[in-house]
């Protein structure tokens, strides 16, 4: 493949890839509007949420086999297509049951287009050029992140919230064109789909100890922000009296957090993993306690819960890329499938934390930034477990 068409190829399926965050992450500020627009309950209304990562997470693992199996083109298209659907009934659904159940069949048929596209790039680039790409992959998975709540909070106040379902149904038709006409098949060495191969693959890469903990690593890096989109919205619209554009603006924040910390991993790219997880490690405990002692003092206080967790997401952004390449560096020759499994553990990760926050109460952010000492405390234990390797 020629340079200029690796690259276009590669930006179709950076833009892509970055649809799993963005499915999962633009019904953020309008939860509240859905809640009363379906006569549902804040615990239920959350899973509308929440069954979108599981379907994302549950469903890459299957993923990976396809795109290894039939190549990466056709499931995509196929993934697009469900998803296009999906996303134009979620608009008139008649209950919260109903919108829940579409999460989920969304969140597996993006599974389809986010991992084929991650095994695309896995197709074009080898060695350091490899880690490097993986890099924007994140990046691109990060702007999905940063801007849907913000475009979506603009598109609940103005349009209403059935609004932001139609109108990504218009940016995941275009995805899906793109991707039919101008995207060519970079797969040929097709893995047969057959229980001893399945058994076979999954038996290398999750009995691997270095890949279990850099895997569970990267799925606490990973629920951070989805842990705060799940509170965050009832902490900030119903108890603290903002609106969903204001908290579009927060989520645009602490995504860009995100963002900043992987452009800061790729600006210091040469410095070595250890001392650079021990500082963002440290940073981050350290503004988790000032921001527990100021509000166990004051009370909840929206600057105080804002800025520990965006010292935490620029911090855990800049090492997510490093653990990632980390994870799937040594299996090349299953790329579709190790790349599932790693992002598929970090959103079943996700999930269970999401679930976890989501029984803790909304009068307070204290509970959150404990359940965040936690994680960071159990990233802290694994990662000098890897250091013993």
């Amino acid at each position: 493949m020629n340079p200029v068409k690796q690259r276009n190829t590669a930006i179709l399926m950076y833009l892509l890839i970055s649809l799993g965050g963005i499915v999962v992450d633009i019904i953020v500020p309008s939860l509240p509007s859905i809640q009363r627009a379906l006569l549902s309950n804040e615990t239920a209304t959350q899973w509308a949420f929440t069954m979108a990562m599981l379907g994302f997470g549950f469903g890459q693992i299957a993923a990976g086999f396809v795109v290894d199996a039939f190549g990466r083109k056709l499931p995509m298209l196929l993934g697009a297509l469900c998803l296009t659907f999906s996303l134009l009934l979620s608009a008139v659904v008649p209950d919260i049951e109903a919108l829940i159940a579409l999460r989920l069949v969304q969140g597996l048929a993006v599974s389809l287009v986010a991992v084929g596209g991650r095994a695309v790039i896995k197709d074009l680039y080898h060695g350091e050029e490899y880690l490097k790409a993986v890099n924007w992959i994140t990046i691109s998975f990060a702007l999905g992140i940063t801007l849907s709540p913000f475009v979506g909070g603009y598109i609940e106040e103005n349009f209403g919230w059935q609004m932001v379902f139609t109108g990504l149904t218009a940016w995941v038709s275009l995805g899906a064109v793109l991707l039919a006409f101008f995207f060519t098949e970079t797969h040929t060495n097709h893995q047969p789909l057959n229980k001893e191969t399945i058994k076979g693959n999954l038996s290398e890469i999750v009995l691997n100890r270095g890949f279990q903990r850099t895997a569970i690593t990267c799925g606490v890096f990973y629920a951070i922000l989805p842990a705060f989109n799940t509170v965050s919205p009832f902490i900030i619209q119903e108890t603290l009296g903002y609106g969903p554009v204001f908290y579009g603006h927060i989520a645009l924040v602490l995504g860009g957090a995100w963002l900043a910390g992987n452009m800061a991993n790729r600006a210091t790219f040469s410095i070595p993993a250890k001392p650079k997880t021990t500082l963002c490690l440290l940073v981050s405990l350290f503004a988790l306690a000032l921001g527990i002692g100021y509000q166990t003092i004051q009370g909840l206080s929206l600057y105080a819960f804002i800025a520990p967790v965006a010292v935490i997401i620029f911090s855990l952004g800049m090492l997510f890329p490093l653990y990632l390449g980390k994870a799937l560096a040594p299996f090349h020759h299953i790329a579709g499938i190790a790349n599932a499994i790693v992002f598929s553990g970090c959103w079943l990760c996700t999930a269970l934390i999401s679930f976890l926050a989501s029984s803790l109460p909304l009068n307070s952010a204290l509970p959150l930034m404990i359940l965040y000492s936690a994680l960071l405390l159990l990233v802290v234990l694994l990662t000098r477990k890897m250091n013993d390797l």
